[in-house]
């Protein structure tokens, strides 16, 4: 079973196919060169890899409008493949292509592409998806929101809950060593570092709404009640409201209790997740049945995370399995609970301490213990379609 990948948002097929190949299916990437978000190059999670790649990846330039037009250089490889995985926006030319696919959404690439009206270009593209979708072999999802989508567009019996993978250990090792040094020296000293790293998206009508404003509204709380804790927050300052943030961090007067970082590569990131004192505070919006990008990371490094992850859901248990050790929280009280909780509930609490994290992980999460369950997805997928083509 020869698979092709299309495409790389979010860096989901440069992680899957290498784990592939790994494991001896022979497997490729075909990486747009000259995609325009730094996070879908390999080289953003390891920076060896910039102009060096492996024989597995293969590159092709996109034309003006991806998205309408199958590009040569795809359809002449998948002739040659049995099997075409896809992410990202992707999904719209490769479902023209007589071959079975199997889906890896991200998010809006199936909760909003096939509904945009906004502009004329964008309503051909979301006709033709909504015309093509129903050609999708498998949609592979954690996200509820990715879910619903399916549902409404008639895919729900081919959606199979199914987790984004994390290798741990390349994670321990993809640390930026000068940058976790640094940072021990000039953040050591606190108690605990509250660390939120997530766009600061603050429109509740939005599906990428974020909920940021609820934990500024739980610090300045906490703050108030434990002026004896040394406490400070790192946030992430990116995404579509950064000046709503920071308008509510001077009204909250929050300020000399907030530091901020811009948006981080991998090995940064790592070095931050690396620090014994740090909690990672995600999002806060609706009731959500999957880890998100940072809550994986941030766990396979050990670290406490708190966020809007409802894992007590079927749905989330179904993907992931039973204990994860997350802390829920969906509102302002929630969230300073769990500040609460994490610094000065009871000490020796084994579910939050570094080895347990990391060891749920290591089971439920970690590509090695999950990396079976795909393979036999993909030639489940490949036999029915032989079967019935």
């Amino acid at each position: 079973m020869k698979v092709l990948f299309v495409g790389n948002l979010g860096n989901t097929g440069y992680r899957f196919v290498r784990w592939l190949v790994e494991y001896g299916v022979d497997a490729t990437l075909l990486l747009p060169e000259n995609f325009n978000h730094a996070r879908s190059h390999p080289q953003w999670e390891d920076p060896s890899l910039d102009g060096h790649y492996p024989g597995w990846i293969q590159t092709f330039r996109e034309y003006r409008f991806p998205y309408l037009f199958l590009n040569r250089k795809i359809r002449s490889m998948a002739r040659s493949y049995d099997l075409i995985l896809t992410t990202g926006f992707h999904v719209l030319p490769v479902l023209s292509l007589d071959k079975p696919v199997i889906f890896l959404p991200v998010g809006r690439d199936l909760t909003q592409m096939p509904f945009w009206s906004d502009t004329w270009i964008n309503e051909i593209h979301s006709y033709l998806y909504r015309r093509r979708i129903c050609r999708v072999n498998r949609i592979l999802t954690d996200q509820e929101d990715c879910v619903w989508a399916g549902r409404l567009l008639g895919t729900g019996e081919r959606i199979h809950r199914f987790p984004f993978l994390v290798d741990l250990r390349q994670i321990e090792q993809n640390i930026n060593t000068e940058l976790k040094a640094q940072l021990e020296k000039d953040y050591g000293h606190y108690d605990w570092l509250f660390f939120n790293p997530t766009r600061k998206n603050m429109d509740a009508q939005r599906v990428d709404y974020k909920g940021a404003e609820k934990l500024l509204v739980a610090y300045r709380h906490f703050l108030d009640r434990h002026e004896d804790l040394n406490i400070l927050m790192i946030s992430g300052l990116h995404g579509l409201h950064v000046d709503e943030f920071k308008e509510k961090v001077r009204e909250l007067d929050l300020e000399r209790h907030i530091e901020y970082t811009g948006h981080l590569s991998l090995p940064d990131l790592h070095a931050w997740l690396s620090l014994e004192n740090v909690a990672v505070f995600d999002q806060f919006a609706q009731n959500l049945n999957a880890l998100s990008g940072i809550q994986r990371e941030a766990m396979a490094m050990g670290r406490p995370v708190v966020s809007s992850t409802d894992v007590h859901t079927p749905a989330f248990q179904q993907a992931y399995g039973p204990n994860c050790p997350l802390i829920p929280a969906f509102d302002a009280h929630d969230i300073y609970r769990a500040m609460e909780q994490l610094t000065v509930g009871p000490s020796g609490d084994s579910l939050w301490e570094a080895t347990s994290i990391r060891k749920w992980t290591l089971k439920h999460v970690h590509y090695e213990s999950r990396i079976q369950e795909l393979i036999a997805i993909l030639e489940e997928v490949h036999s029915q379609y032989n079967a019935t083509g």
